[in-house]
This record gives C-alpha cells, structure tokens and sequence, in this order.
C-alpha cells in the first residue's frame, strides 16, 4: 500500500477560549479542500485505530513546524496535545491535553483562527488512513469548526458548519458552499431581527407584518417625520 501525506489547512475557526475538543477531519466519505484536492473519509475509526496503535499523543504545532522545519533540524514547539480521537457523525473530533501558554495566549487574542491537519492517506484511492500532526494556521483549506471565531458570522467571515450539517448535506447533495452562504444568510436575517426588535414597539412590527411593510423603511419614515 503506497502512503502519501497531504498538509490540509482545513477552515476550522476555534471558539473564543482554547477548545477541548477540534475537528481535525470533516465527516466523509468525500473530503474536498479549496484547492480542489479530494480524500476519502469512508473508515473514520481505522484512523482512530491508527492513533490508539501509535501509542503518543498527536502535536498541534505552528505553520507546519513538526513537517517543515523538524526534519531540517529546526525548532518545532508545540501549541498543544491530542491524546485521543473519537469519530462524531462521521468527524474525527481530538481532545486537547493541553494548550501550552503561547498557544493559549495567541488563541485568546484571536492570532490564530484556524486549525490544518497533516495526514497520510493511499496514494491509488484516496482514503486517509492516520493523522500525523496538526498546525494552528490562518490559510485554511478544508472547513471545519472554526477555532477561535464567532462559529457563524456575517459578512465575508469564515462560517462554521457542524459536523451533522455537513453529513445532512451530503446526503442532501447541497454543497459545501451553499450550506454555508444558506448558514450565513439565516444568521443575518436573526441578526437583523434582533436589531428590529429593539428599535420597533410590538404594535409597530405588527402591524409591518400584517402590512408587508419593510421595517427598514418604515424606521426610515419614522425619522423623516419627526
């Protein structure tokens, strides 16, 4: 069996403290990075089985460190520790020891937002078979769950999907994309509710409601008349 190994950046903002668990691989079977590159994700406990068999936990570095710069006898410190895997929905999820005090720090300032693994997977198929690192990154490539950002935003921010949304959509044929424009625009649409809300008595967005009348323009007649 040929082995190759992929560095994958995979879009997984993290939440505003230093997370116990991430996503390290989205549920499958299919995986696509941004750049167009395809995995297979169809045996997500032979890689939890590749992990408990390697008997170490499992780096968390910076830019790829422990790939790039450790084998030309460079430092590679760790950001944090994986000690074991769990398959959820079809995601491969690690817990994390330990966040070292950099790492903590820079998380919390948002300096990093996103998380890349670093797997080995068949050459001729595709299929990832075992993790060997990751890295805390801000170019991602695959999306996960984000690891130090408001999980959905608006705007041109990273959206975050679940690892269910993403196995629903799937199923559903949706792409990845439109999930998260979809994910996107219900978020804007609450968000802009909550803003009506406290600009709007509940008489006054009753009675847009019934009239079909645009809150926004209403509050904007409202201002020109005084």
């Amino acid at each position: 069996m040929e082995l190759e190994t992929a560095h994958n950046q995979i879009g997984a903002p993290l939440p505003d403290a230093p997370p116990e668990w991430i996503e390290l691989i989205p549920a499958g079977p299919d995986v696509e990075g941004l750049d167009g590159r395809r995995w297979r994700n169809d045996s997500p406990d032979r890689i939890v089985t590749a992990f408990n068999e390697r008997g170490r936990p499992l780096v968390i570095d910076w830019e790829h460190s422990t790939e790039n710069r450790a084998p030309n006898g460079l430092d590679a410190p760790a950001a944090g520790w994986v000690d074991r895997l769990e398959v959820r929905a079809g995601a491969i999820w690690g817990h994390v020891k330990e966040w070292t005090a950099r790492a903590r720090q820079q998380l919390a300032e948002k300096a990093y937002r996103f998380l890349s693994p670093v797997f080995q997977f068949e050459k001729q198929s595709g299929c990832i078979v075992a993790l060997t690192s990751a890295a805390l990154t801000n170019a991602p490539n695959l999306r996960l769950t984000a690891l130090n950002s408001r999980l959905v935003t608006t705007g041109k921010e990273e959206v975050a999907l679940t690892a269910e949304e993403r196995q629903i959509g799937h199923l559903m044929g949706v792409r990845v994309a439109d999930l998260i424009d979809a994910k996107r625009a219900d978020h804007a649409r609450a968000q802009n509710a909550a803003r009506l809300q406290g600009l709007l008595s509940p008489d006054e967005r009753r009675v847009c409601e019934a009239m079909g009348v645009d809150p926004d323009e209403f509050l904007a007649r409202k201002r020109q008349l005084g």
